[in-house]
């Protein structure tokens, strides 16, 4: 039967993040591409379909830690796990169903997974990447306009902290796409991000807003940037 790693630790939110939130992250058991895929169909969140198909064991163990850090999630804020389910969208974006569920929101990356539950009916996306070199040739991937040109501008300067910034703001763009449910059905490119706090985003012709809340920990030994959006 799977179990968890090791023990989850809560994430101390930035000012200004919604006070009904709670979050916290657990490290993801190590794999190599040739293990083979643990059965992780037995947590209370994980949909045994889903899991039938997972053809590789990091995949799996990160969708089991991510499962099990909701349900740690849901029975720390006062909450009946059994009262709820998982269910995915038409986007395949994961969401609690039950009376007066909390919004959901979930991200793993650099051997950690990590769970923030927010207020019902308000759409939230959290998403975190470690620190570490990246080359100046996914701006064109990324950003556009006035954003890429400032980026660009950064590598001449400073490469380690164009870096670093080009990792804030890939986060808070992953963020803001969880937040509208769309993942890469909102291209990152189609909209700004770096240095602002508050962004907009036009969606099929409707400007959508988006408070944002950046900042940087350190979670499993890795410095991490890590970004929550919030739909107004």
């Amino acid at each position: 039967m799977w179990e968890p790693v090791g023990k989850p630790t809560f994430l101390d939110l930035p000012k200004g993040a919604h006070q009904e939130s709670i979050a916290a992250w657990i490290e993801v058991r190590p794999t190599s591409p040739m293990d083979p895929v643990p059965d992780v169909s037995a947590q209370r969140f994980v949909d045994s379909i889903e899991a039938s198909k997972f053809a590789m064991a990091k995949r799996a163990e990160e969708h089991a830690a991510a499962r099990w850090l909701v349900e740690y999630l849901l029975l720390e804020s006062g909450r009946n796990p059994k009262l709820f389910k998982i269910q995915r969208d038409d986007y395949r974006r994961p969401r609690l169903i039950g009376q007066n569920a909390p919004s959901m929101t979930i991200t793993h990356s650099g051997g950690i997974a990590a769970v923030l539950l927010g207020p019902k009916d308000i759409d939230i996306g959290l998403d975190l990447e470690p620190l570490m070199p990246r080359p100046r040739n996914i701006l064109c991937m990324m950003s556009s306009g006035k954003e890429r040109a400032e980026l660009e501008s950064l590598y001449d300067e400073d490469e380690k902290n164009a870096s670093s910034q080009t990792t804030d703001v890939w986060v808070a763009k992953e963020a803001i796409q969880k937040a509208a449910g769309l993942g890469m059905g909102l291209p990152p490119q189609s909209f700004e991000v770096y240095g602002r706090n508050v962004v907009n985003v036009g969606i099929d012709g409707v400007n959508n807003i988006f408070n944002l809340h950046c900042w940087k920990a350190n979670l499993n030994g890795q410095l991490t940037s890590l970004a929550i959006a919030e739909k107004v």
